[in-house]
């Protein structure tokens, strides 16, 4: 049995990701630069690369089966 994350999971995951990620950078950026518009740009254009790369990873990644395992569950519990 093979299973792989769905296109629209993946851009969920993507989104919450990179939405994270955006306002740990703009945040640190901010503190460095003290500057808006640098600190914008370089937030807007990373994050622009980076959820691309990280939506092509994600869908590698769920075509790859090593270290995954399916774990089943018993569907009644046993009586004592």
């Amino acid at each position: 049995m093979e299973y792989m994350d769905s296109t629209k999971r993946t851009l969920a995951k993507t989104a919450v990701y990179r939405g994270s990620i955006t306002v740990l950078l703009f945040t640190l950026l901010w503190l460095f630069t003290k500057n808006i518009y640098e600190t914008s740009l370089v937030t807007i254009v990373f994050n622009v690369a980076a959820t691309i790369i990280y939506y092509f990873h994600e869908r590698m990644w769920g075509r790859i089966s090593w270290g995954n395992t399916i774990e089943t569950k018993p569907i009644l519990k046993p009586l004592k």
